[in-house]
């Protein structure tokens, strides 16, 4: 005879072995005692808790020999062919093989035919939320008033797919899923019956490894037995499932706690020297940082939840809350990123550098109270100091970001220059002595560049050819009147003048010409006296501002407007 799996041979026959349940179970088994049974039921909850199989006892249930009855024999013939599968008044349907609108007009047409020997013809459609729609809208009449001797009972896992006119003619269950206290004690009782030794520590690995889904438990139990037959230790776990070992866990939060990148990145390429996956390693950093987390914010009232007991132990003071967040923060963004193969081990590998230099964040409230402590030291200091002021401006100070303050640290002294009031006089020579500053032509037209590509491809055709009067001039070739034209309408030229501005930090207006022969056309806004004395070119060139342009652009003199 072939082996059956835990998973079917321990299968729950009755109510009262659905683990995890109760008030599904209760429902259900009062309908049946007070003949208030539903003519459908929506099943729905993640995998592995048990949904078909409160399909099937409630099958037996209705048709048992014995019954209507909330306790079915599972000894009569009925019983033994519904456990099985092969009743032919029970007829369970996979939803993903059957989609079509055809199965479901066989359906219709066998609706009205009488159970061959059973009280009710039930019909069980696991995964219904694979059908298709124009078979869900063929179902939905027979669905809402079907013959009293048919009972359909539905399985999902996604019940949000199924459309609302299903939903509402049926009554509905969710399953949620199961503790692990009852995951272990379930697979603690199956080990006893198979003569398996197990450790405590060992269900509670295993438990947490199925996520809630008792199934998977017992699949996982399984594998075990096959591997290590008689006796399960912690070990084995970790080498079956390729789970990471505790002391390495430990190590990592050590070194993140030292700031020791070395030792952490030498403890991550053994582990994925073992042949674990960078998916695997950054959810178990997930589960040991949850676990800190709830501890340090729950303190000792956390008996509603299972920690890692020696991490807890070691590390559940060693990091503030805000700290915790920002390593679930780093850990969720690699998690999330680690899709491409190549990129995993980099992130991974960049994600632990972060996490073995990171500084203890303060809190909120920490922060303010140190700006609170430098206003006060700031508002004691003497404000009689004098200060140096200089008849150009400095350049604007950009406004720094914030850093968070150190927990552990003493506040850090800072001197402030006291505000004095510039004199008219001196604000009026700044304000006309406002030039273009470092850097020039090729920083205006990244500056254009960056505000409008078509702006730019037209301006780069032309040079810069002189500075008057809080005036530039650019000169395009002859042949790019097309090129001036356009940047004399007024939201071309605004782009630009906005942008010298930006690098002179003054007003600063534009024009535009066209040169010829080495001299530039005359346009509408060119004035009608143009000099080109080379002595007056000449007196141009020794005022403190046209010098100051020349050497900033490297430049000469075309000529000079009066």
């Amino acid at each position: 005879m072939s082996y059956v799996v835990l998973a079917r041979r321990y299968r729950p026959q009755t109510f009262e072995d659905i683990v995890g349940q109760v008030p599904i179970v209760t429902t259900l088994r009062n309908a049946i005692r007070t003949n208030r049974v539903a003519h459908a039921y929506l099943l729905a909850g993640p995998r592995g808790v048990g949904k078909t199989s409160m399909a099937r006892i409630l099958s037996k249930a209705l048709n048992c020999q014995h019954g209507p009855t909330e306790t079915p024999c599972n000894v009569c013939d009925i019983c033994r062919h519904i456990s099985d599968g092969t009743d032919i008044d029970v007829l369970e349907i996979d939803g993903a093989s059957n989609r079509g609108i055809d199965e479901v007009r066989n359906i219709r047409q066998n609706v009205g035919y009488a159970a061959s020997r059973s009280r009710y013809k039930i019909y069980i459609i696991d995964e219904v939320h694979m059908l298709t729609r124009e078979a869900f809208n063929a179902l939905l009449k027979t669905l809402e008033e079907p013959p009293p001797h048919v009972k359909f009972l539905f399985a999902t896992t996604s019940a949000s797919r199924l459309p609302e006119t299903v939903q509402s003619r049926c009554q509905r269950f969710d399953f949620k899923n199961i503790s692990l206290l009852d995951i272990e004690k379930r697979l603690s009782d199956i080990c006893n019956t198979e003569g398996v030794q197990i450790e405590p520590t060992v269900l509670h690995a295993i438990a947490r490894y199925a996520r809630g889904g008792l199934r998977d438990s017992q699949s996982v139990l399984d594998q075990l037995i096959a591997f290590c037959r008689t006796k399960i230790t912690l070990e084995d776990v970790n080498f079956v499932l390729g789970c990471i070992e505790e002391d390495k866990i430990l190590g990592l939060f050590e070194a993140f706690l030292q700031d020791d990148a070395a030792s952490a990145l030498k403890i991550a390429n053994d582990v994925l020297s073992e042949g674990k996956t960078c998916g695997e390693f950054v959810d178990q950093l997930l589960a040991g940082v949850r676990d800190l987390l709830v501890f340090s914010s729950c303190g000792k009232d956390v008996e509603w939840a299972t920690l890692n007991a020696s991490l807890v132990q070691r590390y559940g003071k060693a990091f503030s809350c805000d700290t915790l967040l920002y390593m679930i923060q780093i850990l969720s963004d690699t998690r999330a990123r680690t899709t491409d193969f190549l990129l995993q081990r980099i992130l991974l590998e960049t994600a632990i550098i972060k996490l073995c230099r990171m500084e203890s964040i303060g809190s909120l409230g920490e922060i303010v109270e140190g700006i609170a402590a430098l206003e006060n030291k700031l508002a004691a200091m003497d404000n009689g100091s004098t200060v140096r002021i200089r008849e150009t401006p400095p350049p604007p100070q950009k406004t720094k970001e914030a850093v968070p303050y150190q927990i552990g640290e003493p506040p850090v002294e800072m001197i402030r220059t006291p505000e004095i009031a510039v004199k008219p006089e001196i604000a009026a020579k700044n304000e006309k002595q406002a030039t273009i500053d470092g850097g020039a032509w090729d920083k205006i037209l990244l500056i254009v560049k960056n505000k409008k590509k078509s702006t730019w491809s037209l301006l780069r055709e032309g040079r810069f050819s002189g500075f008057k009067d809080g005036e530039i001039t650019v000169e395009f070739p002859a042949n790019c009147s097309f090129h001036r034209e356009r940047l004399n309408q007024s939201e071309e030229k605004k782009i630009v003048e906005e942008s010298v501005g930006e690098v002179a930090q003054g007003n600063i207006r534009c024009r535009f010409a066209l040169s010829r022969n080495g001299e530039a056309r005359k346009t509408e806004d060119t004035p009608d006296a143009v000099s080109s004395a080379p002595q007056t070119v000449n007196a141009g060139a020794s005022e403190p501002a046209v010098k100051r342009t020349l050497e900033m652009f490297n430049g000469h003199i075309v000529r000079v407007n009066k």
